[in-house]
């Protein structure tokens, strides 16, 4: 799913024109970015998801800024970046698991 993700980056970025401070619910986020509210759950308990707001325990945020700052994140000009992007990334999960 993140490949996918990936590859829109950068058209959903454009798409999320609005009041940067603007608060959305999961469902709007999850609707914005073409992907189901488990998935942004998920990512809320791995920690590589978008930035959130807990307003209460059961009350959850994506601030529209940084829903933009992670599609940024994610938005690539070449798969060389991309690839080296997931290196990066393998080498981090691998330090942290041993």
């Amino acid at each position: 799913m993140s490949f996918h993700l990936d590859r829109r980056a950068a058209s959903l970025a454009a798409q999320g024109a609005g009041d940067p401070d603007e608060l959305l619910d999961t469902m709007q986020t999850a609707a914005w970015l073409g992907l189901s509210h488990q998935w942004l759950e998920a990512a809320r308990s791995r920690g590589d998801g978008p930035r959130f707001v807990r307003l209460t325990p059961r009350r959850i945020r994506y601030r529209r800024s940084d829903v933009l700052a992670f599609l940024e994140a994610r938005a690539h000009r070449r798969i060389e970046e991309y690839t080296k992007q997931l290196c990066s990334d393998a080498e981090e999960v691998q330090a942290t698991t041993e």
